[in-house]
């Protein structure tokens, strides 16, 4: 089985092209710029040197970069650049290097893919052979990033297992390192500054990569150089991104809750005025209901009243009173109807008005009335009554017994009519 190339293949398909590569790796020139000002020209050295990027930019900071590698394939591109690379074991390599030769030893990517007795012979050697103030950098997959430790590290069929920051941060403490920091990297940029924290920022946002960066122990001159950088903080860790989400989940649920509570009051407050529009209505029912039946009971009384005054109007009409007091009411009805304007026309006229008028003085009453209404009207001034003698009879009791019947009942109604 022919596997030439294949971890280059691997890298080109599955990894960041070099370009990025390159410039991610800038993120660790804050440690190393101060460090050529002290050693200009100094050894360092690279294990594990891929395809050369870190070796490239130690070049460029005025070192005398070193790297090697197993892969022949990865090394083709550092030889293709005229970087001073070998093939080989990088740990068996760094014990050859002599005491205190290196300014920085890097290992980009290497740990997970040894044993751990490895890993301690790389910090422990690391430490002989640098400088006083030289730094050790190992960089790794952030095993704190869930969906890194579950599903990409397991990519590269070369790893052997994730190594997690408080492991790789407590063992240079442990070999004597002046100091250490632990830089979270590779995260993007908006995690920082989002409050609308999700789960899936918690299994995948943290930072994807992290390094430890050990100083080794030097004069109190040198090692305050480097005092700012390895006091900032950086990167985004497991324990805050949950801390972070937590909060956001607690605010969701307060704002809930309140949310719940004001639906509970408003539900309840609609129950009650429900309850109350519905008692309002039935109350109004009840009300309209007696109104109508007492209603029903008035159209009632008064459709038997109807009925009775009907009757009676009938039984009058069929009265010989009725017939008696005709004429009575047709004069009546003439004086209260539009024929008043009538007789006020004709009453202009004298000799008409003196034929009428000997008729009506046989009936002093029907005259007295007319003669009122005249004046009510202000017709009188136009009206000459005449009081000649007529042949109406001296007294009642010069007419017959008919007569006096009627003219009674005359008296009768013309007194109802002055009242």
């Amino acid at each position: 089985m022919n596997l030439s190339g294949f971890y280059r293949a691997f890298e080109e398909r599955f990894y960041a092209p070099r370009s990025v590569i390159k410039t991610l790796r800038m993120q660790y020139l804050p440690y190393i710029s101060e460090l050529a000002k002290i050693y200009p020209g100094a050894a360092t050295f690279d294990l594990g040197c891929g395809r050369g990027e870190w070796l490239e930019l130690m070049q460029a900071q005025g070192f005398k970069p070193f790297g090697v590698d197993l892969d022949a394939g990865m090394l083709s591109a550092c030889q293709e650049l005229g970087l001073s690379v070998a093939k080989g074991d990088a740990i068996a390599y760094l014990q050859s290097l002599e005491d205190q030769s290196q300014a920085v030893i890097s290992a980009f990517h290497v740990v997970e893919h040894i044993e751990f007795e490895q890993l301690q012979t790389l910090v422990f050697e690391a430490l002989r052979v640098l400088k006083p103030g030289g730094l050790l950098i190992m960089e790794t997959p952030n095993p704190e990033n869930i969906e890194v430790a579950t599903r990409n590290f397991y990519l590269d069929p070369t790893h052997q297992r994730p190594v997690t920051p408080m492991l790789l941060g407590f063992l240079p403490e442990f070999h004597g390192f002046a100091r250490v920091a632990t830089v979270r990297l590779q995260e993007k940029s908006d995690i920082h500054t989002r409050e609308d924290i999700k789960l899936t920022d918690v299994l995948t946002a943290v930072s994807p990569d992290y390094a430890v960066v050990a100083q080794k122990s030097a004069s109190a001159e040198i090692l305050n150089l480097f005092s700012e950088v390895f006091s900032k903080r950086r990167g985004v860790d497991l324990h805050n991104l949950a801390n972070r989400f937590d909060h956001r989940l607690d605010d969701f649920m307060s704002a809930h809750h309140e949310t719940r509570k004001a639906v509970d009051h408003l539900r309840a407050d609609t129950e009650n005025a429900d309850h109350q529009l519905r008692a309002e209505i039935n109350r109004a029912e009840h009300q309209l209901r007696k109104e109508i039946d007492a209603i029903r009971s008035e159209i009632g009384n008064l459709n038997q009243n109807l009925a009775a005054a009907l009757q009676e109007n009938a039984d009058l009409r069929r009265s010989i009173s009725w017939r008696i007091t005709a004429p009575l009411r047709g004069a009546v009805s003439f004086l209260r109807s539009p024929g008043s304007y009538t007789m006020a026309k004709v009453l202009q006229y004298p000799e008409l008005s003196d034929k009428i008028n000997r008729v009506i003085l046989k009936f002093p009453g029907l005259h007295e009335k007319l003669r009122s209404a005249a004046i009510q009207n202000g017709w009188s001034p136009e009206v000459h009554w005449s009081e000649e003698k007529t042949d109406a009879p001296a007294s009642i009791a010069d007419i017959s017994p008919r007569a006096q019947a009627i003219h009674a009942s005359l008296v009768q109604e013309i007194a109802k009519l002055k009242s």
